[in-house]
């Protein structure tokens, strides 16, 4: 069976900038997508984030040609209004981070919600478990 991720910023971020020693999980998960193992999933606005720190490190030019080549990888998440108002109305501390994790919820193709950032998803309301690349790849 192939699992459905959601995946956050944090764990593109270290596969696009080979930030060790979290680029080894991130890119298990890029391999493990590219042999049909799972899919991955995650937001546009995720993605216009990364380019974003990507560019600050590599360049504009540079982030542009490696988000069109990740984006390969990718299905976008769609975020709705509804998701909006679930994300501006729960007890999360970063809207952000609720928005991203209502998206995921609101696909129910979705298994996981992978992120290293643990933390920020503390006061998700555990209708997606939300782990990270380690433990995911540890179910595997």
């Amino acid at each position: 069976m192939a699992y459905s991720l959601f995946i956050d910023a944090d764990v593109i971020l270290d596969e696009l900038l080979a930030r060790y020693p979290f680029h080894l999980q991130s890119h298990a998960l890029f391999v493990a997508e590219s042999q049909s193992k799972l899919v991955m999933f995650t937001s546009a606005s995720i993605i216009l984030n990364v380019q974003y720190i990507a560019a600050k490190f590599v360049g504009s030019a540079e982030a542009k040609e490696v988000i069109k080549k990740i984006l390969l990888y990718f299905k976008i998440c769609v975020t709705t209004k509804h998701h909006l108002e679930q994300g501006f109305n729960s007890s999360f501390t970063d809207t952000e981070d609720a928005v991203q994790y209502y998206s995921a919820v609101g696909n129910p193709a979705i298994d996981f919600f992978i992120s290293r950032n643990l933390k920020d998803y503390k006061n998700a309301d555990k209708q997606l478990q939300v782990i990270s690349p380690t433990a995911f790849l540890k179910l595997m």
